[in-house]
């Protein structure tokens, strides 16, 4: 699929850009979920980490225990037995 195909304007018209543009710059945005927002930033620290470091990162968020855990995943040794 031509990728034209998959990118989809985020807004239908040049106006409703404009007017969603002038709506954030006055601060009159639509309330942000901030669970949803602390979602999106660990998950933006994951993936910095694996630019930086490389690998695959995990994101942990355990709100009850107030703990945040972004780590490398672990590679499975898969070693074959030998009897």
């Amino acid at each position: 699929m031509a990728i034209e195909h998959r990118i989809r304007p985020r807004y239908a018209t040049k106006v409703e850009a404009t007017v969603a543009q002038l709506r954030a710059e006055a601060g009159a945005d639509a309330p942000i979920d901030p669970h949803m927002k602390i979602k999106k930033k660990v998950a933006d620290l994951a993936y910095l980490m694996a630019l930086v470091h490389g690998g695959e990162w995990r994101v942990e968020v355990d709100p009850h225990s107030t703990f945040v855990l972004i780590s490398r995943r672990q590679r499975r040794a898969h070693r074959a037995r030998r009897s």
